[in-house]
């Protein structure tokens, strides 16, 4: 659907409005987020924790997996129990890749020290990259055509089959990924319940051109603009998402300042408590907000919002973020992890990395290497302990879908979170079907 409006100053509009008596809809929610709020901030610990934890987790999950695929034909060997050669075995281990153009401070001074100008890179994928395994005491370089060295990233856990040569390289001849876990059975609603996802509002830029579609939005949202069956299709949302890209867009290349995030402090706080009027609304931080740039990102503060908490439906959640809706299970991040998977691969579209990490059962698996991440002890918060039914990115740069199938009957529905502020476009996601399209307000 497309909203126009012909000679309208933008900066005539304002936030704040009140909204027609719709009869709304209600469905059960629940946050599940737990695991990401209560990540420690112990930052004297070494993030080598997280890889023991991840790996840990992973061999638990992977044990019966291997068994089911390749029975008990094989033994399974820790890197240090490796002993006879050119046998076949399975090993299980953390896949890391060496990539000569990843970023490296020491590389980055010494460069300084030649006087030599390097360009700026937002690719760091070369030909000669190569994959190594590592487990907690060891690692063991790779070779075979089981794995494309370009379609991994660091981080990720699976087991290997294969045998380690007398030059002590390991040839793959086959692999076993954690894959997508079971997921629970989806409720069956008979009428239309929709979920609103929407990202990159950034009200804090000095141009902002797209405020005027922001209001459009709130008007539809609270049924003041449209036909009558418009209306009823607006009575049918039951949350609204904001994945990340609040104050600021995730493509501005300016850095927020304290005095911007205190003057577009009340433009936020306005469209929040207007959101919360009519909808529940989940607010989540991104990158480039005043949230803290490691993952996982703690909500925003409560004081940013003083109209907004007033209202018993505004929850301010963290990034990542997983709740239950009506009983389907929603995850997402407001893009961060998935952007950066594809900086380091030949994966260069997100849904086939949003297919990835439900293959590799993990939502951010550069993190640490690549993505900021607090330095977790006992457990990894990012692993994907349970399927979703609504696996979401935010602050894409157009809307893309796509419904993924898995081997054991899951259906999970894909969205990529086009940025507000250059799209003008929000995406809906109805839970009857899980059926998915856009929106665009200009």
């Amino acid at each position: 659907m497309l909203f126009k409006r012909e000679s309208v100053s933008t900066s005539s509009v304002k936030m704040g409005f009140e909204s027609v008596e719709l009869d709304r809809q209600i469905v059960d929610y629940t946050d599940l987020s737990k695991r990401f709020y209560q990540v420690s901030r112990n930052f004297s610990k070494q993030y080598a924790h997280i890889y023991y934890a991840r790996l840990n987790t992973f061999r638990n999950i992977l044990s019966p997996i291997i068994q089911k695929k390749w029975s008990s034909a094989y033994r399974v060997y820790k890197l240090c129990d490796l002993r006879e050669k050119d046998s076949d075995c399975i090993i299980i281990g953390t896949l890391f890749k060496l990539q000569q153009l990843k970023p490296s401070i020491l590389k980055e001074l010494s460069d300084q020290l030649e006087i030599i100008p390097q360009p700026a890179r937002t690719h760091f994928v070369h030909d000669s990259d190569s994959m190594v395994l590592e487990d907690e005491l060891q690692r063991i370089k790779l070779t075979g055509d089981c794995i494309d060295v370009h379609q991994v990233v660091t981080g990720v856990v699976c087991a290997l089959l294969g045998s380690e040569d007398e030059d002590g390289v390991f040839t793959i001849k086959d692999v076993c990924w954690a894959g997508c876990n079971i997921q629970k059975p989806l409720p069956h609603i008979n009428d239309d319940r929709y979920i609103v996802l929407v990202s990159g509002l950034n009200l804090g830029a000095k141009e902002a051109d797209h405020i005027f579609s922001l209001n459009l939005f709130l008007e539809w949202l609270s049924g003041l603009s449209g036909s009558s069956e418009y209306q009823e299709e607006v009575s049918k949302i039951v949350r609204v998402i904001v994945a990340g890209g609040v104050f600021t867009s995730h493509k501005s290349e300016s850095v927020l300042k304290e005095a911007d995030v205190i003057s577009a402090a009340g433009l936020v706080d306005s469209f929040c408590a207007a959101v919360s009027a009519v909808a529940p609304l989940d607010l989540m931080p991104g990158s480039k907000d005043p949230s803290g740039i490691m993952l996982p990102q703690k909500p925003f503060h409560y004081c940013l919002f003083p109209k907004a908490i007033r209202y018993k439906s505004f929850n301010r959640v963290s990034n990542p973020y997983e709740c239950d809706v009506a009983g389907f299970l929603c995850l997402g991040s407001s893009g961060e992890p998935f952007k950066d998977v594809m900086c380091y691969s030949k994966i260069d579209n997100t849904l086939d990395v949003m297919k990835k990490t439900l293959q590799w059962r993990h939502i951010a698996p550069t993190c640490p290497d690549t993505v900021p991440s607090t330095p977790c002890v006992d457990t990894d918060p990012f692993i994907i302990y349970n399927c979703p039914a609504v696996y979401f990115c935010g602050n894409c740069d157009e809307f893309a879908t796509d419904l993924y199938n898995g081997k054991d009957g899951q259906r999970v529905r894909l969205v990529c979170i086009p940025d507000f502020c250059s799209t003008k476009t929000v995406t809906l996601v109805n839970l009857s079907n899980l059926e998915c399209y856009s929106m665009t307000f200009t």
